[in-house]
Parts: C-alpha cells; structure tokens; sequence
C-alpha cells in the first residue's frame, strides 16, 4: 500500500512531510550519512526515509491530529506566492494557544513579517520573529511590592516585581511565546516595571511588547515552500493525558504497520515513531516522560521515538 504523504497531499499531511523532512536532516546530521524521506515508494508505514539502498519505516502522529491551525491554509496560501521561485523549505511554527488573523490588515501583517523572516536562512537555521502584541497592566493597590501575573510570564513575576511599589496585575495571555534569549526577555520585563511606575491605583494601561514566534528553513529542500505548523488555539501541548493517549495510538500503529511489512516481505532496517507537537519550546515537551511511565513491551519494537516541535526534533528513544 502506498504512503500516506503522497503529492497533493492535504495540509495535515503537508505537516507530516514537514516533521519527516525535519527527522531526516536530524539523522543525517547525527549519523554522517545523508537520509531523504521517499514518498514514491509503496510501503506499509505511513512513510520512508532512505539511506542509499536501506529504508526505515516511519510512523508518523501529529498531537492535536493534524488538522490545520484556523486561517492556515489562507496564510499558507499567501506566503508560498512570495515564495514562488524560492526552491527551499519553510515553516511558521505556531506556538501553543497562537491565533493566525483571519482578515485584514493583520493577515498582510504577518504574511510580510514571516516571509522577511524567511529571507537569508541557510538550512535547518531557525529565527525569532517578534510580533506586536499588548499586554493589560492594573494597579490594584499602593500597599504591597507585587505583580501578580497570567499567562506565559507567569514564572517572571518576582523578576517583574523587582523594585515595584504597590500591587498590581499583569494580564499576559495575549502573549503565547517567549524569546530563548534572556536579554530580549530583559527588554519586554523592563517595560512592564517602567509602565508600573506611572500608573495609578484602579488605572489599567496597555503594555506593548513583543510576541516570539519562530520560523525555520527546513534542513532538506522539501516540502517546497512554506508551511504552517501549528494546532487549533485550544489545544493543550502539556495536557498529560492527551500526550499519554495519542502516544500509546502511535505505538500501536507502528506495530500493527511493521506486521503488515514483515507480512509483505518488506524490509527495512529500523522502524521509527515521529511525534509532532506545537511548543513554546521544545524543552518543555513531555512526551519523554510519558513515555517512561509506560511499560517497555508498549515500545519495545520499535527502534526510534523522536519529536519534533519548535524547529527543532529531540531523541525521545533509541
């Protein structure tokens, strides 16, 4: 039977070519040899990567599904215009609870902002991009040296009340990804304390910062074009039992797909389960750990579990 990333495949498919291509690069790199993914092929896997004549099969899972982030299909559509003679491969990686605009000017906005992104990466490069985005901040009271915060700045709250008079409230939801350099974190943590110090008890002002989302140019030259790789807002990355359930689905998969290979004489040299999630960053995955509280025999087939997510793909097992 033939696999199921096949050209003209849909958009969930198109993120599975995208985490297929990201293994491959990661295997070349690792191993000194040179690994494509082989989607003419039949096989029983979902797909193949290839090292001159040995195959390894892959099962491929995507966390949420697979079905595209809402408005994905139209950005999509908009940047691989831009990227018309552009031979190389992107990827947009929507972080957890990100929201693509779904109409103007905020589409144009960040169609411009991602493909400038693209511009000048060598292969497998990755780069920040920094979005506009506004932060609520309250000062509840003129006692206390606090700020009290929701959303992925949460863990920054003593940072941000350092030096801080009075109580007050950070409303950072609207921001879904943190820069992974500590200065560029410095810079929007300063502007909050500086915004602190000119406001008035029950007076709420607009903080603006910056959003940090990530693009990549993928380290093979496939799929063509850019792709957005992300899940729908509400889905939960770090909800354990989701993570354990579509897990174990996978492993099975893989099971029941190297069963139907042996059953067609089909031969390969490893077996690999690739997992791909939307992360703020990838160290803050927990497939790892769901994968340690399961017994081996859910595992023991198969040769690799790896992840892919933020641009990047972490050994998971082997």
């Amino acid at each position: 039977m033939p696999g199921a990333l096949e050209s003209g495949a849909p958009a969930a498919s198109r993120q599975q070519h995208v985490a297929l291509s990201m293994l491959a690069g990661w295997m070349s790199e690792r191993w000194f040899r040179t690994f494509r993914p082989r989607l003419d092929e039949p096989t029983a896997f979902d797909a193949l990567i290839a090292r001159r004549d040995a195959r390894i099969g892959v099962t491929l899972g995507l966390l949420w599904g697979g079905d595209p982030a809402p408005n994905a299909p139209q950005l999509e559509s908009q940047l691989n215009a831009d990227l018309e003679d552009d031979p190389a491969a992107y990827a947009l990686w929507v972080p957890p609870g990100g929201e693509l605009p779904d109409g103007e000017p905020g589409l144009s906005s960040l169609r411009l902002t991602t493909t400038r992104g693209f511009g000048g990466l060598e292969p497998a490069q990755r780069r920040e991009l920094r979005l506009p985005v506004t932060l609520a901040l309250a000062k509840v009271d003129d006692e206390g040296f606090y700020v009290s915060v929701t959303g992925p700045l949460a863990a920054e709250w003593t940072t941000i009340s350092e030096g801080i008079q009075g109580s007050y409230h950070l409303d950072a939801r609207a921001m879904r990804r943190l820069p992974e350099e500590r200065a560029e974190l410095d810079i929007v943590l300063t502007r909050i304390r500086d915004l602190a110090g000119a406001l008035n008890v029950e007076e709420v002002a607009p903080a603006e910062v910056h959003d940090y989302w990530l693009v990549s140019r993928l380290p093979l030259d496939e799929p063509r074009g850019a792709t957005v790789f992300g899940a729908a807002p509400d889905f939960d990355p770090l909800d354990g039992a989701t993570v354990r359930r579509e897990l174990r689905r996978q492993l099975r998969r893989a099971d029941e797909q190297r069963e139907a290979a042996r059953a067609a004489g089909e031969d390969v040299e490893m077996t690999a389960v690739l997992i791909g999630a939307p992360l703020q960053h990838i160290g803050e995955e927990i497939v790892t750990a769901s994968l340690r509280g399961m017994s081996p025999t859910a595992y023991g087939g198969t040769d690799l579990v790896a992840l892919v997510a933020d641009g990047s793909v972490r050994q998971v097992l082997q």
